[in-house]
């Protein structure tokens, strides 16, 4: 892992959501900040071979673990082990913000390819599980 103190930050957008990769050097473990606009979020899927800690920031966002479905709230930990499904859904009014940590790193790589979709990407959702298979995930669900 090299050392670094920066404030600049790879930034990707995809279907309401935008996140900061926030370790893009070498790590064992993925760090992103994301922002989720009101309506939007991820929907149901399983990843194959990684852990999540969600951490949320702000906002009220509802989380689907397994089968618990839950509104959190500032400052709620969500721990997803892998091959559990999970998703999630901004509900409230404003933006709401949450940092995942994964492991093992890999995790940004999947917000680089949704970010790639060509405009307008609506034309184009059915990349959307090509791209989740080859990131390891497994999208088995709408939003929670």
């Amino acid at each position: 892992m090299q050392s670094v103190i920066t404030t600049k930050f790879e930034t990707t957008e995809f279907a309401g959501l935008t996140t900061k990769i926030i370790n893009p050097q070498e790590s064992p473990f993925t760090v992103l900040d994301m922002t989720i606009k009101p309506g939007f979020g991820a929907p149901a899927h399983i990843s194959e071979e990684e852990d999540k800690l969600f951490v949320l920031l702000e906002g009220q966002v509802k989380y689907l673990v397994g089968d618990q479905t839950e509104v959190a709230g500032p400052g709620s930990r969500i721990l997803v082990p892998r091959g559990v499904v999970h998703g999630f859904t901004n509900g409230g009014p404003a933006d709401a913000r949450h940092i995942l940590v994964s492991t093992p790193r890999r995790h940004e790589e999947f917000f680089r390819d949704l970010h790639r979709i060509p405009e307008p990407r609506e034309q184009h959702m059915d990349m959307l599980p090509t791209i989740a298979a080859r990131n390891g995930q497994r999208i088995v669900g709408p939003l929670p």
